[in-house]
């Protein structure tokens, strides 16, 4: 029941988000300068070598604020993972340094809200069992950021939550990954007077009896990527594209090719504020690649 709710709250919200796309996209109201790097081509190139990806340790979950003025990322092997932050002063970037809130904490895989006001992450925060990720936010007050908050803390110990994403409108996306069986699922929950609903199962069609984790939500909500286990992959977990229909429902996901995907595990994957590259985690390192025609291409 509550899956049919989502999805008819979805098929109304839709037709919004097409009416105020245009009124949208300027949201996005500055420019990344991409920390002075080349911009890639078609193949995936190690982005900002020496600054951000780094020589043995571990990045991924790059976030990157709508103003193109702050980045932060995560650093470590998980469950031992730190939120990293860079600002850009005067016209020059800082060095890498753990960011205030997660200093205290285990924490990983940022995501900025569509106008920079919050930035959602997952942590085990105040948790005995450090593997025990969940769903907290920070909000922006004038050059820095305010104490955390916890979003979510679904089910028992065994509910983990991961990889948050937010769309135009506040609808936040994330995994919900079940400890003991080791299996994920990717849920949703709306966002109204700053208060956040349920999360609710976004439907089969993305999530199936095979491992559906790690997702990507495009602003205007038009498309997801994730990364799934299920039938017709390079081996392991790829990526993955579906697109939303005018009633609100997915598209069957198709697979994001073998340019993205190998026969290992492929997981989280996330797009530049101004849509034009394809960050990819992988090596221990982040890698870039422009995003050319992959999303439009797979589309019906």
């Amino acid at each position: 029941m509550k899956t049919i709710i989502f999805l008819f709250f979805l098929a109304v919200s839709l037709v919004a988000n097409q009416i105020v796309h245009s009124q949208e996209s300027d949201k996005i109201t500055g420019s990344f300068d991409y920390l002075g790097q080349t911009p890639p081509g078609d193949s995936l190139e190690l982005f900002a070598p020496g600054i951000i990806s780094d020589p043995g340790t571990r990045e991924g979950a790059l976030a990157i604020s709508p103003k193109g003025d702050e980045i932060f990322f995560n650093r470590g092997l998980w469950p031992y993972s730190k939120i990293m932050h860079m600002v850009k002063k005067n016209g020059q970037w800082s060095r890498p340094d753990t960011a205030g809130f997660s200093k205290s904490c285990w924490a990983t895989e940022p995501a900025f809200s569509a106008d920079g006001k919050y930035l959602v992450y997952s942590s085990s925060n105040g948790k005995s069992d450090i593997k025990n990720y969940n769903l907290w936010r920070v909000r922006k007050e004038g050059t820095g950021w305010s104490e955390p908050e916890s979003l979510f803390d679904i089910g028992s110990d065994s509910i983990w939550e991961f990889h948050p994403t937010v769309s135009y409108d506040g609808s936040l996306y994330f995994c919900y990954w079940n400890a003991k069986n080791s299996t994920g699922d990717i849920y949703a929950s709306q966002c109204a007077a700053n208060v956040y609903s349920e999360p609710v199962d976004i439907g089969t069609t993305i999530n199936t009896d095979s491992s559906d984790v790690d997702p990507y939500i495009a602003p205007n909500e038009t498309y997801i990527i994730f990364a799934s286990t299920r039938p017709g992959g390079y081996g392991g977990f790829d990526h993955f594209i579906s697109f939303r229909n005018n009633d609100g429902t997915w598209t069957n996901p198709k697979n994001l090719g073998s340019g993205i995907n190998t026969s290992q595990d492929d997981y989280d994957i996330d797009v530049s504020p101004d849509g034009k590259f394809l960050f990819i985690y992988m090596n221990d390192d982040i890698y870039w690649r422009r995003s050319g025609n992959i999303i439009t291409g797979l589309k019906d």
